[in-house]
Parts: structure tokens; C-alpha cells; sequence
């Protein structure tokens, strides 16, 4: 035999030998694997691609719709001194903690409105959802005359209970002095008025008065909460934990 025809030899039995070994081994590329999957967004870890077959779990929602956090609305009355005792230390920081209480409001469902107290209570915006004209009638306090409190939270519920359109109400009001000039509101006839139409009225004293214990009282029996000489830095603070509580389901 030549060399010629065992070359030719050698050839036709390496393609006989490659054509029996065909069929039995498919394309890597046809054979659909965990990697595959993978790379398809099938959640398959990496490390567990290889030879084994991988489940999947999904993971599960363990906090409940009974547990949702949604927020409440509410109405809610600024009570403002505005008397000739508050500095204008003070009446800035109070101007500050009004604003920082508006904050709070969603401007289209929440309610608010503001009362300036001096020697007779002013509603000097009332309740509205707007929140511009609330900063404006906060950004207004004057200094100047007597402390006619009681009457400025009496007005205020007044104004919630004809007004509101939320069960959620509470009045906020803030003072450095007594009460001297009052006609129609008196700490027996708020309390009697906040309990009977569900009104919370949180109390801030910022100097000790005659009238600390009647504001403790007055805020501790209509479910309010009564702050006590805070500093002037802590306004703003307490301003915004009382629309947080008021925010509560």
C-alpha cells in the first residue's frame, strides 16, 4: 500500500469514528441547566448552580395588613400668646414652633387654625386646609396687651366644633402668664366643653404661674399632655411631637 492510499485510509476512519460519536453528545448550548435558568431571571444562586436542581422561595410578608401604619387626619387649633409679657425673644421662637406644627400638615386635608390672644382673643385665621394663610397668621403675632387665655381656647373649640370636619381635634395652646382678662372662657367650662366633644387640649406653660396645675389638669383630663417651663430650643420639638401624636391611628 502507498503512502497515498494509507493517508486516505486514515481520513475515511477518523470521520467514521466522528459520525458514531455524533448523536450522542447534544450542544452544550441546547441543554437547559440551573445556569440557564439564571441567566434567564430565574432566582437561582450562583452557588448552587451546578449539578443539582434548586428551589425557589419567595419571600413572604410577615407584617399582616392588620398592621399597616396609616396615618390619621386632623383639626387642630394654634392658641397663641400674644400678650405684652412675651418677649421678642419669645415671640420669635413661638413663631418658630407655630411653623414647625404647620409642617406636619398635608395642605390639602388636614385642618388648622390660629388665635392670637392679648386682652381679648382673635381668631386671626380660620380653619382652613390651606396651609400659606396659617404661617401668615402665625408670622403675625404681635407683643402687646392683657392675657385673655381662657378665652382663647374657649373660641378655639368653638371654632373646631362648629367647623371640623375631623373626629381627631386639639387645641395647642402656649403662655408665659395667667389668665387676666378673660370674659367668656374659664378652665371649669373648657374642661367641660373639650370632654364633651372629644377635644385634646395639650397645655405649655413656659414660666410657673397660679395657673400650672389648672393647665396640667385641664390637659391630663381631655387625654392632652402639659409641658412645663421647656426651653425655648425645645419648641419646635414639642410643637412637632404633638402633631406626631396627633398623626397616631
Amino acid at each position: 500500500m502507498n503512502s497515498r492510499t494509507a493517508h486516505s485510509v486514515r481520513w475515511m476512519v477518523a470521520l467514521l469514528m466522528a459520525m458514531l460519536l455524533l448523536p450522542a453528545c447534544d450542544s452544550p448550548l441546547s441543554v437547559e441547566t440551573p445556569r440557564n435558568r439564571y441567566v434567564d431571571n430565574i432566582s437561582v444562586l450562583p452557588g448552587q448552580d451546578i449539578g443539582s436542581a434548586v428551589s425557589v422561595r419567595l419571600p413572604v410578608d410577615t407584617t399582616g395588613s392588620d398592621t399597616l401604619w396609616i396615618p390619621a387626619h386632623f383639626s387642630a387649633a394654634l392658641v397663641i400668646d400674644a400678650s405684652g409679657s412675651i418677649s421678642t425673644q419669645m415671640n420669635q421662637y413661638l413663631k418658630k414652633a407655630g411653623n414647625a406644627f404647620l409642617d406636619s400638615l398635608d395642605g390639602y386635608t388636614d385642618e388648622g387654625l390660629v388665635v392670637h390672644f392679648t386682652e381679648t382673643a382673635t381668631v386671626f385665621q380660620h380653619l382652613t386646609t390651606a396651609v400659606p394663610p396659617l404661617r401668615s397668621a402665625v408670622n403675625a403675632l404681635p407683643m402687646t396687651g392683657a392675657t385673655a387665655m381662657w378665652d382663647g381656647i374657649y373660641i378655639a373649640m368653638l371654632e373646631l366644633q362648629t367647623r371640623a370636619t375631623h373626629q381627631r381635634q386639639a387645641v395647642i395652646v402656649i403662655t408665659d402668664s395667667d389668665d387676666n382678662s378673660s370674659v367668656i372662657g374659664t378652665a371649669s367650662n373648657i374642661i367641660d366643653f373639650a370632654t364633651r366633644n372629644d377635644i385634646m387640649v395639650f397645655t405649655i406653660a413656659m414660666s410657673i404661674t397660679s395657673h400650672e396645675l389648672t393647665l396640667r389638669n385641664i390637659a391630663q383630663t381631655t387625654n392632652g399632655r402639659h409641658y412645663s417651663q421647656p426651653l425655648l430650643s425645645s419648641l419646635e420639638g414639642i410643637y412637632r411631637e404633638i402633631a406626631a401624636t396627633l398623626r397616631r391611628p
